[in-house]
């Protein structure tokens, strides 16, 4: 499945890149994307904001709020490959 993330926000407000990646079912099957929230924030000023798409669902999160493990592998994963 192809999973893409953008950024905005951040100091210059244009946030820090963007990457996509596909990622093998295998893999995807680990994660429990239906317990995601839709947005997980921190209080902060400047921060980046990541939005992460996979398979018609959007999850969007501030630099350094509390996300899932899963999630955060998962964008590790595609932000090391895609970029």
């Amino acid at each position: 499945m192809y999973v893409t993330i953008t950024t905005d926000g951040g100091f210059t407000g244009r946030g820090i890149g963007s990457a996509s990646a596909e990622v093998d079912d295998d893999f995807l099957a680990q994660l429990a994307v239906d317990s995601w929230q839709e947005s997980y924030t921190t209080p902060g000023a400047d921060l980046v904001r990541f939005a992460l798409e996979i398979g018609g669902r959007r999850v969007t999160w501030m630099e350094g709020a509390a996300i899932p493990d899963d999630l955060r592998e998962l964008h590790a994963r595609v932000w090391s490959r895609g970029r």
